[in-house]
């Protein structure tokens, strides 16, 4: 038997470090009096204040360029800006030291902010319906099928969506994490990782997994297809409390998390501008690729803070905690969303104070 993971304890500490040596994001400048701090049960403000500022943790130019091409960012109040985190526990620890505000991630990075106590609560949710992430394999993995996964050596990143869906792939055939040699990676060395065959599987998100497929075509390389509920398909928006508690922070946060909503609903109608100026011109992937990964994507939706979605946060909880994550620590899901936010939708109106 192999070794469980290691606490996602000793993981933060590492993001901690890294994110203290960026310097490009910037923090926020203002300071709230405490007289005026927003309580964390207080309703939210809708009108957002002229010269209010967020930055936003982001993934591959992603929400930069949706919100950018949907005409969303032209609307905003607040002056958005945007930085670059290749995983969620690095846009974490941007959120944790004060260089962004909010950030989009999937399912995992909210429970390793809940188990670390760093503030950093649900604002936004939304769900698609693609294949999303899928295993691929290295070139003499020999692998075809989940079963085949045992006994081989698997990329993982602990505090990602990408745990979670391999996880869910190996309960799904009766295998866990002790059936495996869990080899813990950066995201962005799993590719590289495969191509010198340091690690057998992994699970790639796009525009990843297409370029590393197209690279070793003829190979052997494969994906598996996940077993019928590995990837939930949820995303996220959060935001730490220090901005919450800023009264012209929170509702530009709230106006962000809107508007988010309504540039998914752009992108489930506008595949095809999406994959020229995103996927072809921004990632630079082949027209082919781009296709299959915008299918991947499918479409968006906006399913509020219900109670399958906490379920579902719930489950990837256990399922972390089982593979010897958070030691033990009783963690409840609900306790990770700021309920403020659960009935917001595209429609739901939005005021500028000043512009």
């Amino acid at each position: 038997m192999h070794n469980r993971l290691a606490p996602m304890a000793r993981l933060t500490a590492v993001a901690v470090l890294a994110v203290g040596a960026l310097t490009s994001c910037g923090s926020a400048d203002t300071e709230v009096a405490p007289e005026d701090r927003l309580a964390a049960d207080a309703p939210l403000p809708v009108a957002v204040p002229a010269g209010t500022t967020l930055v936003v943790a982001d993934d591959a130019n992603r929400l930069k360029t949706l919100f950018a091409l949907s005409g969303e960012q032209d609307r905003l109040t607040a002056e958005v800006t945007y930085a670059n985190f290749s995983s969620g526990p690095l846009r974490l620890e941007a959120i944790r030291s004060g260089n962004a505000q909010l950030g989009r991630v999937g399912d995992v990075p909210p429970i390793l902010a809940h188990y670390s106590e760093a503030d950093v609560p649900i604002v936004g949710a939304v769900r698609f319906d693609g294949s999303g992430s899928l295993i691929a394999t290295s070139p003499e993995s020999g692998i075809k099928s989940l079963k085949d996964l045992a006994g081989k050596r698997i990329a993982i990143n602990e505090g990602t969506a990408q745990q979670a869906i391999f996880l869910r792939n190996l309960k799904s055939v009766g295998l866990d994490i002790d059936d495996v040699e869990p080899i813990n990676l950066a995201l962005a060395e799993f590719a590289d990782g495969l191509r010198a065959e340091q690690i057998n599987a992994a699970v790639l998100k796009q525009p990843d997994r297409a370029r590393y497929l197209a690279s070793t075509e003829g190979e052997g390389s494969i994906e598996v297809p996940n077993a019928p509920g590995a990837y939930p398909g949820l995303n996220y928006v959060y935001a730490s409390t220090e901005a919450l508690s800023d009264p012209a922070q929170a509702a530009a946060i709230r106006e962000f998390v809107i508007a988010w909503y309504r540039a998914e609903q752009w992108h489930n109608e506008n595949k095809e501008t999406w994959i020229r100026e995103y996927l072809i011109k921004d990632q630079n992937v082949t027209p082919e690729d781009a296709k299959v990964i915008a299918e991947a994507d499918g479409s968006a939706s906006v399913p509020g803070f219900t109670d399958e979605v906490i379920a579902i946060q719930q489950e990837t909880i256990d399922l972390l905690q089982g593979a010897g994550a958070f030691g033990g620590k009783d963690l409840d899901a609900r306790d990770e969303f700021d309920f403020r936010f659960a009935d917001l939708t595209a429609e739901s109106p939005t005021e500028t104070a000043a512009r």
